[in-house]
């Protein structure tokens, strides 16, 4: 009985027992990409676009080239795209929109701005670097007796390095054969644009 009452007594003494407070949570940050070049991308560009284009029209069911206009300007604008890595190999596709200020010397034929939606395969030779090249649709907006859009298909080649797991830098070369028909003319035309990009994966 008295062994009872100070184990009693004991515990009811002893006061309250503390249990320590849970550590608080880390927080992980994501990474941007699972891989170096597999993620979303997207970001802005500027360089420098030229080219030219054949004035055609039809005489006695003939076509004819009336005069070959050449142009030249800036470009600039923006992209986005997604890729997909595998190994060394990345693959995606991308949009670009770039607002082009290329005229003749004349002032008869301008282009204002062209869309290009491409597919791109590329090679990494590290977590930094990626050589690829692309090809894909354009549209451009055009400039004649009239405005008028031209059609036609892109090819290409770039560079892209990684700064970080984020922030990259690059340079691209594209160039294009479209076509359309204003006023009673058809018009080919190849444009060629050159620039530099700045961009973020996330």
């Amino acid at each position: 009985m008295t062994a009872i009452f100070v184990a009693s007594s004991t515990a009811a003494f002893a006061g309250p027992v503390e249990v320590p407070p849970p550590p608080p949570p880390v927080y992980v940050e994501p990474e941007a990409c699972a891989l170096a070049f597999d993620c979303f991308y997207g970001g802005v560009e500027f360089g420098f676009g030229d080219g030219y284009v054949d004035e055609t029209t039809a005489v006695v069911g003939a076509n004819v080239v009336s005069r070959t206009l050449t142009f030249d300007g800036e470009a600039y604008g923006a992209f986005a795209g997604y890729n997909i890595q595998n190994g060394s190999t990345v693959f995606g596709g991308e949009v670009r929109y770039l607002h082009v200020n290329l005229a003749d010397a004349s002032g008869a034929f301008e282009i204002d701005s062209v869309l290009d939606i491409r597919g791109r395969v590329g090679l990494a030779s590290s977590d930094a670097l990626m050589i690829y090249g692309a090809a894909g649709w354009s549209t451009a907006s055009a400039m004649g007796a009239a405005s008028f859009d031209m059609t036609g298909f892109n090819y290409g080649v770039g560079v892209e390095y990684n700064i970080n797991e984020s922030l990259f830098l690059g340079a691209d070369v594209t160039g294009r054969q479209v076509e359309g028909s204003n006023g009673g003319f058809d018009y080919d035309a190849v444009l060629n644009t050159a620039t530099l990009r700045a961009g973020f994966r996330f």
